[in-house]
């Protein structure tokens, strides 16, 4: 593998919070293109394998496809070809790692290999972004993909105005849980908020250009006794104020 493929992301910075989310979206005629990265507050901080990226694209129907993925140093660039107008949905889905604390700090792998175990859980990382093609701009009202998913109430938002998202837990409106936003020109959490008992909440877009909304959801439930306590569940949305 060349060793721009190579991944050099330390994936227990998870725990601290980074994450992934799908940055840069651009169009060239039909063939559209996104860039997937790893970092922190819409910084890259590290490169993924390839191997551990699941890519799907839902098309304006419904139906599905899979995008060719290109690699570079601190980025990989998912390409995919848009068919008509309408939405393309771009979600990715990392493997998921398991992650480990003991007395000396975090580490990758499931908590029998380690002594002293203070924490382990397994992390599920999503990240997601729409592709509008001509002049659609319909009201988005139900997830696509995804136990965890943001949805936003429509396409496109403007500065100066209240970005309207929704958080889909397991097919479910999400209540009481926080979602964080960060603008790509500032670099830093700009607000935090928590959804209402129908899920929805509403960010302050303060700044133009690209915002992620990120949600993580813990769930206890989901467990092995003998590899991880808990499964934590962290996803992003990206859009544009303009």
């Amino acid at each position: 593998m060349h060793h721009e493929y190579e991944e050099t992301a330390d994936l227990t910075r998870i725990m601290g919070g980074h994450e992934i989310w799908l940055g840069e979206a651009r169009l060239n005629g039909d063939q559209a293109e996104m860039a997937l990265i790893f970092g922190d507050n819409m910084r890259p901080d590290g490169s993924l394998d390839p191997k551990r990226i699941n890519p799907t694209v839902y098309k304006p129907d419904g139906s599905t496809l899979k995008p060719a993925i290109s690699s570079e140093k601190d980025k990989h660039w998912l390409t995919f070809s848009c068919a008509g107008d309408g939405c393309y949905t771009a979600i990715v889905d990392l493997v998921p790692v398991i992650i480990t604390q003991d007395n000396e700090g975090y580490h990758i792998g499931p908590k029998y290999q380690f002594k002293n175990v203070t924490y382990s859980g397994a992390v599920v990382q999503m990240a997601k972004r729409i592709l509008s093609v001509g002049d659609a701009q319909p009201e988005l009202k139900e997830p696509i993909h995804g136990i965890l998913e943001i949805v936003p109430r429509r396409l496109g938002f403007s500065q100066g105005e209240d970005a309207e998202i929704r958080v889909f837990y397991e097919g479910k409106p999400l209540a009481e849980t926080e979602v964080k936003a960060i603008s790509e020109k500032e670099g830093k959490l700009m607000a935090k908020t928590k959804t209402d008992n129908e899920g929805w909440a509403k960010i302050p877009l303060t700044v133009a250009g690209d915002w992620m909304f990120m949600v993580l959801h813990r769930d206890p439930t989901k467990k092995v006794s003998e590899e991880f306590d808990t499964t934590n569940f962290i996803t992003t949305l990206v859009m544009e104020a303009k």
